[in-house]
């Protein structure tokens, strides 16, 4: 007989006016893998952070193992987390990071071959196929993660909290890394995936939570969720209609004028000097990027770091831009954050951020005197009626962000979009708002560039999909 890990009774928790638990209660039992779903602010998070030790005040009872949690500095010793960002330290062996220890370690040689023998005995005990002495920068994606199995092994966890889109990971990866979850799970803990991407959670989990409005609203297996339409129709109700309506409308058309709006020579890659040609009104996606390359690329192409050798051309015409100002003076805008705060100005109204790609062609007297003009026929313009010009950008979801950050340069009719993870802080329903728009923008000609993403969302919106290796 299975016996419960993980039991959760009545705990309730008001963080923000929109961001609540609600008498939660649930039970995960030894060798479950469950996933939370929900869309942004619906509570699941939350559960997530308590039960991770960042957030503690709060009212109902949690039990560990049989054991009540009573101090939640306690909770550290049971739980472990799986994410990307474990991976920071990439110089570190296989067993210096299972064990915590740095290469610069005062043990000695004879002592951290041990750790190693140590190390490869553990894996080898939970049947992987991995070597201790490598260093993670050498290792895959599926690797490191297998790696993070591993060290929770070691620690002898009881739940094990998978926050992780695998970026990186193809589907077959992820169906490998299931394999090894099992193994490690099966009678000894549970496991939680609260991921942003659908596929992820649709192969690990076996189970699902749903939460909406701070309260779980339905358990299931995942059988019941038929599709993603399914799923955003529950959690939506009749909105998920009213607000998809007009974006949906948008349908990208293929490119017959064969115009190249973008071109990028000279760019230093890894790989070499590399060039890329980018087409009027298409979505290119550039994918198979290590982490340090990703970030150099997006911030190359969107002008927020310069090269001087490295050459620019829109609409075939040479340019020479000196810094970001210029990409943007000539329509070619970019979002390194969507769904964050850090590129909004949060001490103004929605509505005063959406204005600010024009406000160079507006004057100062102008925008003093016919501001409000100015705000409604720029209500006019947003289609989708989500958010409302007037509203504080500091009260948002993230989903408003999202969208406000996309309409604001919707509304500006840029010639080129550069996008960095679009779908990163995306939960189910705002993944097809952020396809929509794309496509939105695709329509009016804008070529919309994606540097680093999902494959399964690549291959759904792409016209074409660059892979650097």
């Amino acid at each position: 007989m299975k016996k419960d890990i993980l039991r959760v009774q009545n705990l309730n928790m008001k963080y923000s006016a929109t961001l609540k638990l609600v008498d939660v209660s649930l039970c995960l039992m030894a060798g479950e893998t469950v996933g939370f779903l929900g869309l942004d602010n619906s509570g699941k998070s939350l559960l997530v952070d308590i039960l991770c030790g960042k957030e503690g005040y709060f009212q109902g009872y949690i039990f560990v193992d049989g054991k009540r949690i009573i101090h939640m500095e306690d909770i550290h010793k049971y739980v472990y987390k799986i994410s990307i960002s474990n991976f920071l330290i990439e110089n570190w062996s296989v067993a210096d990071y299972i064990y915590l220890l740095s290469e610069s370690s005062t043990f000695g040689v004879y002592q951290r071959k041990n750790l190693i023998e140590r190390a490869n005995l553990l894996i080898k005990k939970v049947g992987l196929d991995l070597d201790a002495s490598k260093e993670l920068k050498s290792l895959t994606e599926l690797e490191k993660r297998l790696v993070d199995l591993v060290k929770a092994y070691s620690k002898e966890a009881k739940i094990l909290v998978i926050e992780d889109n695998f970026e990186g990971c193809t589907t077959d990866e992820i169906n490998k890394f299931k394999t090894a979850l099992n193994k490690i799970t099966d009678g000894k803990m549970a496991a939680i995936i609260n991921s942003y991407s659908a596929e992820v959670l649709r192969i690990l989990s076996d189970k699902y939570i749903i939460f909406k409005g701070g309260r779980i609203v339905k358990k299931c297996c995942k059988d019941y969720i038929r599709d993603n339409n399914h799923l955003e129709k529950f959690l939506l109700g009749s909105t998920f209609t009213s607000k998809k309506k007009v974006l949906d409308s948008y349908r990208i058309e293929p490119n017959s004028s064969g115009d190249i709006m973008y071109s990028v020579r000279n760019m230093i890659l890894k790989k070499g000097k590399t060039r890329f040609d980018f087409y009027r009104g298409e979505v290119v996606s550039i994918l198979d990027l290590d982490i340090y390359e990703e970030k150099h690329i997006f911030n190359m192409l969107s002008g927020r770091d310069i090269d001087k050798d490295m050459e620019i051309y829109l609409e075939q015409d040479y340019c020479n831009f000196n810094d970001i100002t210029d990409f943007v003076k000539h329509k070619i805008v970019s979002i390194g954050n969507l769904g964050g705060r850090d590129e909004l100005l949060l001490q103004m109204s929605i509505g005063d951020n959406l204005l600010i790609p024009s406000l160079d062609k507006i004057s100062s007297v102008s925008y003093v005197f016919s501001r409000h003009k100015i705000l409604k026929v720029l209500e006019n313009e947003i289609q989708n009626n989500i958010i409302e010009t007037n509203d504080n950008v500091r009260d948002m979801t993230t989903n408003d962000y999202i969208v406000l950050l996309l309409e604001r340069w919707y509304i500006y009719k840029p010639k080129v979009l550069i996008l960095f993870e679009p779908f990163f802080h995306c939960d189910i329903f705002s993944i097809s708002l952020v396809k929509s728009y794309i496509k939105k923008f695709a329509s009016i000609g804008t070529t919309v560039i994606i540097v680093k993403s999902r494959i399964e969302y690549a291959e759904d919106i792409s016209d074409r999909i660059i892979s650097i290796r």
